[in-house]
């Protein structure tokens, strides 16, 4: 409803309030009630919310929009709802969502109804003054269907007439508001009690530069078991393979928490949660694993010599079993009274008041002060280590640097609202690049081991198998060629990483005064 003014009405009022209102002083000629039903989509942690875009389903068409924003930027026909992205057709909305939701699945947020009806309001002369539209939208999944909120659109014309602006200045006084910048999408999904960007893997907490270390510290820890707990419901469910990912970062991230962020806790408190929190860690290894292949596996068809990519068929098929069993195994694990009860300990442990005389010797000098001394020896490790590797380049050391890597973007993480934003996110971006390099470096070792270790399991009892393993060979061969091209990308990575500009700004930022 382009060039048209909106008035929100006030609560409580109807249809038929509005008619009461404007019968006696003008004639009112209803048209039939027009009805349709839009359903909003987004995935889990509000992907294309985040990108100020509207993904939305009404008459077997999905629509993409901006926010606040009426003009559709992209619609294709659908047969059934959306589910993964791999589920469309080939068409451009796929290609424009891609890089937005990628494997995560697009979840039904809120369906509501909307209600138009057109009054043609004449006056006592039988003469036009002006159509009024009048709009009730309803969630369809609330029980009694309370009204979301009711919009009265007038067109926009030209040399209005005093006897419309009359009606204006009583829309005024009845109570109507002219809209401001909105949209129906929060009403929908505040008639359900959702709040968009509510969920967030990233890391986003305050701290003070004075506060005590233990303090910020716990802080830290309470953030990443919601995180953990979120993920733990929503595994069980196997909506997508994104909740694994979440989980399992959170708990890497707490375990590196608990080692980085150092002498804050009692030593024996430290050791026991350690202890605990990596045997959480390794409950889901085999799992990722195989989610990991499976959702690479157009990749891994696409890496193949054509005359093999119809022979890897039967390798995806073994995983999918495989991943059934894992998934149980998870399940079970996550329900069992060990996992229970290290949660309920922790949870415990990290809700529990700082003791006015602590024992560990950093719990009561200020998390600035910490987090400098942390993140710069972190640095100062991985340039030595960097610089020693580009000799060699042997895999373990590699492997060995990505950890520390990892240790350090954790704590700029944990600690970045203590520093000038822009500059600690211009570290982040270059630490990711050198993250990212050896990231994949260790994908293609992992990938490379995983699927020997699958090709051994696999029976070979016919033609068909061979030429199975054969394809299997064949990819084991690609990873292995990818793997050296990830190799050759390290040193200049690792020098832009270490480069002059780079180590002023860790000095300026890091470096105990």
């Amino acid at each position: 409803m382009h060039n048209h003014l909106r008035y929100i009405l006030p609560d409580g009022y109807d249809q038929q309030n509005l008619i009461n209102d404007l019968t006696g002083d003008y004639i009112i000629k209803e048209e039939q009630s027009m009805l349709k039903c839009i359903t909003f989509y987004d995935t889990f942690d509000w992907r294309l919310f985040n990108k100020g875009l509207v993904l939305f389903e009404s008459g077997n068409k999905l629509y993409l929009r901006k926010l606040f924003k009426k003009k559709i930027i992209n619609s294709t026909d659908i047969t059934s709802p959306p589910v993964f992205l791999w589920d469309f057709h080939d068409c451009e909305l796929k290609e424009l969502l891609a890089p937005v939701i990628k494997m995560r699945v697009l979840i039904k947020l809120v369906e509501v109804h909307s209600s138009l009806k057109v009054h043609h309001i004449l006056d006592q002369g039988k003469k036009t003054v002006t159509r009024l539209i009048y709009e009730e939208i309803r969630p369809s999944q609330v029980r009694e269907k309370p009204l979301s909120v009711a919009y009265l659109w007038i067109p926009q014309a030209k040399g209005w007439s005093e006897k419309f602006q009359s009606m204006a200045k009583r829309f005024t006084e009845l109570g109507f508001t002219k809209h401001k910048k909105e949209d129906i999408y929060f009403k929908a999904l505040e008639a359900v009690k959702k709040n968009p960007g509510s969920y967030s893997s990233k890391f986003k907490i305050q701290l003070a530069p004075g506060m005590r270390s233990d303090e910020a510290a716990k802080i830290i820890l309470r953030y990443l078991l919601q995180i953990i707990k979120i993920n733990g419901i929503n595994i069980k469910k196997d909506l997508d393979t994104e909740f694994l990912h979440d989980f399992r970062v959170a708990v890497r991230r707490t375990r590196s928490a608990l080692g980085q962020i150092k002498s804050v806790f009692p030593i024996e408190t430290t050791s026991r949660f350690k202890k605990d929190l990596a045997f959480v860690g390794k409950l889901t290894n085999h799992l990722r694993d195989l989610d990991v292949c499976l959702l690479k596996e157009n990749t891994y068809k696409e890496a193949l010599p054509v005359i093999l990519r119809g022979d890897i068929a039967p390798l995806f098929e073994h995983l999918k079993k495989m991943r059934l069993n894992a998934l149980q195994e998870v399940t079970t694990q996550l329900e069992s009274k060990k996992y229970l009860q290290i949660m309920q300990n922790w949870e415990a442990f990290i809700n529990e008041p700082q003791l006015d005389s602590p024992v560990a010797s950093n719990a009561e000098i200020p998390i600035i002060d910490l987090a400098q001394k942390r993140i710069f020896k972190q640095y100062l490790g991985i340039v030595k280590a960097g610089s020693r590797i580009i000799e060699n380049m042997e895999d373990e050391k590699l492997h060995a640097l990505r950890i520390k890597c990892k240790k350090l973007r954790y704590l700029m993480e944990f600690f970045s609202s203590l520093f000038p934003r822009k500059r600690i996110k211009i570290l982040i971006k270059q630490l990711k690049k050198l993250q990212n390099n050896l990231g994949s470096l260790n994908d293609m070792y992992v990938q490379e081991k995983h699927l020997m270790y699958i090709a051994l399991e696999m029976p070979a009892p016919d033609q068909k198998s061979k030429r199975t393993l054969m394809a299997i060979g064949s990819l084991i061969g690609t990873l292995n060629r990818k793997k050296q091209v990830y190799k050759n990308m390290f040193p200049k990575t690792f020098e832009d990483f270490a480069a002059p500009p780079n180590k002023k700004t860790f000095n300026e930022l890091f470096m105990s005064k």
